[in-house]
C-alpha cells in the first residue's frame, strides 16, 4: 500500500502537494500501442515483451525531474491495484501518487475533475483517447499521442520535454 502524500513527499510540506508537478498518465497508446495483448479470459495480467516497450522513454524523459509524480489515468486503474499499478510502473513506480478517482463523460474531463478535487496548480497529461486530442486545442497540459506510436512518437517526445521545462522545478543534472 502507498504512503500517504505528505509521506512520501516530506520535502513538499512546507508548499503542499498542489505546488508538487504531476503527471496524469495512460498506459495504451502511450507506454504500449493500442491493442497490445494485456489480459487473459480471467482479467489476470499476462506476460507480454510489448507492454510498456515505451516507459524507458518516459523514464529518460522525466529523469531530470525527480519532483513529478504520477497519477494513474489509465482505464487499468478500474483493473488493479495500487500496488500492482506501482509494480507495472516498474522504476517510476516511486513516483506514484495514486489513481485518477472521478469518473466523467471523457478522459479529458476525468482529468480536470481530479485536477480540481486535489487542487493541483502544475500539472500535465499524456494520452491516446480522442478527448485528450481535442482538449489539447486548448488545453497546453494535455498531450495527446496517436495509438500505435505513444511515446516513441519525436513529436510526443518534444512536447512532454518542452511541458517538463515549463515547471516550475529545476531539472537534476
Amino acid at each position: 500500500m502507498p504512503q500517504p502524500f505528505s509521506d512520501v513527499l516530506p520535502e513538499h510540506r512546507a508548499t503542499g502537494p498542489a505546488a508538487v508537478p504531476f503527471l496524469f498518465l495512460d498506459f495504451d497508446g502511450v507506454l504500449h500501442p493500442v491493442g497490445e495483448p494485456a489480459l487473459d479470459d480471467d482479467f489476470c495480467l499476462i506476460e507480454n515483451p510489448g507492454l510498456f516497450i515505451w516507459r524507458p522513454i518516459l523514464e529518460a524523459l522525466l529523469a531530470p525531474y525527480p519532483a513529478v509524480r504520477i497519477i494513474i489515468s489509465s482505464d487499468w486503474r478500474r483493473l488493479f491495484d495500487d500496488a500492482t499499478l506501482i509494480r507495472l510502473l516498474g522504476p517510476l513506480g516511486n513516483r506514484f501518487a495514486g489513481v485518477e478517482e472521478r469518473v466523467g463523460s471523457c478522459r479529458s474531463e476525468e482529468i480536470l475533475m481530479e485536477v480540481r478535487r486535489r487542487k493541483l496548480i502544475h500539472w500535465f497529461a499524456i494520452d491516446d483517447h480522442a478527448s485528450v486530442v481535442a482538449a489539447q486545442a486548448t488545453e497546453r497540459r494535455f498531450i495527446a499521442c496517436a495509438p500505435a506510436l505513444g511515446l516513441s512518437d519525436p513529436a510526443v517526445q518534444r512536447a512532454v520535454s518542452d511541458r517538463l521545462s515549463a515547471l516550475p522545478v529545476q531539472p537534476v543534472g
